[in-house]
């Protein structure tokens, strides 16, 4: 028997889906498991909030009930979620609530992907050989870019669709419907202002690194979020809020029957010209380089040439400074604030009777209550997902094969998860130091109490402890694969928890479950003991069993 050795091959189509041909191909491969899942889940919970708040307001009466208590709340907290317009009607209400949060959970997960989609490649070397191939590096970041931009569509329609079945499913009241072009602008929305998020951390990760710039991208997004809510109440801060996105289109609300088309141009503009800087950034700079300009010699025992725990925590200190950067900025913005949110609560002394039973025995109307609304919530959520980036450091010398190499050194194996777990609590203590330092000059700068807010903010790091914890036990005993995944998720569904577990009837018994509900009031001086203990619990036994089981298995990627 003979064969023609000039003969290609054919490929079948399954065969084409299976294995991707080209960088684009293989962002799609890569990004169809979070795409489903992030565009599944926003629509799920649209679907399910939408239901919730027609089943407890419908009637004319209820309706009015929630005009008459979105009029009431003082407008330092009103126009947190964006502006109050039609609020009595399902689609408004929908939008006004949760549409401005959605917003965050998407750009949460546009910047983890696009501060990673060049960085994370560049740093591991996998993309030296494809840059060898015949193909420029700018088609390679190109590709890179327009593989993300089209997995976001995907999720935008997704969440579109299921907002329009909710507008056509669940209205019992007129001005209820939702019309599909309403459903799919407020879709459009949501993907421009992830988009605009990824691309500042697409922009800042050839400087920074991968880590650094999601940590900066997610602190400018809040911060933007919180200008902008806090601009109406607060006018000192509308200069600063006119430069963020979220100001940009805040007349844009399309379930509520108000279009500001003009502003979603601007923010595609915007966003593609922070593309365009990462893409050359790119095509310029060697692979895997980051620092464009050389600073001062680092300390010996940061260089990483000491040890394992040296060395760890030189790899993980980068990320931490850039997550701590954020949480800093964002710490700074909202202190700073603090005593215009306490003159605007006292012209509202029956809102402050209800955070004050909300509140026991706390002074909830002081800088520190406002930091303990603010900046906890949004605080935990930064550092659960500066765990995961960190967590993900730690699992990538496993998956990049790296330990084959290290553990072939007369060391004892368990030594390796262990001083990798140092260096990653080592950089959450430069997190929570930088974070600290955001509240201490916000908050002087405000006339506050200083003392307590800064202790407070270690209530952040002991959470990014803990998760962390689960992370590495994860991936010591599944696989590095799963450690970062991991903790995203115990992240967004705490969040989510949160923010929807009322509205959708969720039993007390589930946000019992949730650890951030176990931290206290740390910005007012009032601890959890049960929640510190299970933090260091966490955290400490997940470096356990994670070692226990990577010794007990074979390295895998």
């Amino acid at each position: 028997m003979t064969t023609d050795a000039t003969r290609l091959p054919t490929i079948s189509p399954l065969s084409r889906a299976r294995g991707p041909r080209s960088v684009f191909a293989k962002t799609l491969r890569d990004s169809r498991r979070a795409t489903l899942l992030i565009g599944g889940l926003i629509g799920l919970l649209t679907v399910v909030v939408a239901a919730g708040i027609i089943s407890q307001f419908n009637t004319p009466a209820s309706r009015a009930e929630i005009r008459g208590v979105v009029d009431a709340v003082p407008p330092i907290l009103r126009g947190l979620a964006g502006k109050p317009v039609n609020v009595e009607t399902l689609g408004g209400y929908l939008q006004y609530k949760y549409g401005g949060f959605f917003p965050l959970l998407i750009g949460l997960w546009s910047i983890l992907a696009m501060s990673g989609t060049l960085a994370v490649e560049s740093s591991r070397g996998s993309l030296d050989i494809v840059a060898a191939a015949p193909i420029s590096r700018r088609r390679i970041a190109l590709e890179k870019v327009s593989g993300h931009v089209l997995m976001l569509a995907i999720a935008i329609l997704l969440i579109g669709g299921a907002t329009a079945i909710a507008g056509a499913a669940f209205p019992t009241l007129p001005g209820d419907e939702i019309p599909v072009g309403a459903a799919f602008a407020y879709a459009v929305w949501l993907g421009l202002m992830a988009l605009i998020a990824g691309a500042v951390a697409f922009a800042l990760a050839p400087f920074v690194g991968r880590g650094a710039a999601a940590g900066i991208a997610g602190g400018l997004m809040l911060a933007g979020f919180l200008l902008n809510g806090y601009q109406e109440a607060i006018p000192q801060l509308a200069p600063l809020a006119s430069l963020t996105w979220f100001s940009w289109t805040a007349n844009h609300i399309p379930l509520a029957g108000r279009y500001d088309w003009g502003s979603a141009v601007l923010v595609a503009v915007v966003a593609t010209a922070l593309i365009a800087v990462g893409v050359e950034a790119f095509v310029r700079r060697d692979l895997g380089a980051t620092a464009a300009i050389h600073g001062p010699r680092l300390p010996r025992i940061l260089l990483g040439l000491t040890g394992p725990v040296a060395r760890a925590t030189s790899e993980r200190l980068p990320t931490g400074l850039g997550w701590g950067i954020g949480l800093g900025i964002f710490g700074l913005v909202i202190a700073s604030s603090g005593a215009a949110f306490v003159a605007q609560l006292a012209k509202s002394p029956d809102f402050v009777r209800v955070l004050s039973r909300l509140f026991p025995d706390s002074d909830i109307g002081s800088i520190g209550g406002f930091l303990e609304i603010v900046f906890i919530e949004f605080g935990l959520v930064l550092a659960g997902l500066a765990a995961a980036g960190l967590v993900g450091g730690w699992a990538s010398d496993e998956r990049s094969g790296r330990d084959e190499l290290l553990l072939s050194a007369p060391v004892a194996r368990p030594s390796w998860p262990i001083a990798g777990a140092v260096g990653v609590g080592v950089a959450i203590a430069v997190i929570v130091a930088l974070a600290a330092l955001g509240i201490a000059v916000g908050t002087a700068s405000a006339g506050g109490e200083v003392a307590i807010p800064v202790l407070g903010t270690a209530a952040i790091g002991l959470y990014a402890a803990a998760l962390a914890g689960v992370g590495i036990a994860v991936g010591g005993l599944v696989g590095p694969r799963f450690a970062a995944p991991t903790v995203v998720a115990l992240t967004i569904v705490t969040w989510l928890i949160d923010l929807v577990g009322g509205d959708i009837g969720m039993p007390d018994w589930i946000g019992q479950l949730v650890l951030s509900s176990h931290m206290g009031q740390p910005m007012l001086g009032r601890w959890d003991a049960g929640g510190i203990v299970a933090c260091v619990v966490l955290a400490v036994g997940g470096v356990a069993i994670g070692t226990w089981g990577f010794g007990r298995r074979d390295l895998r990627s």
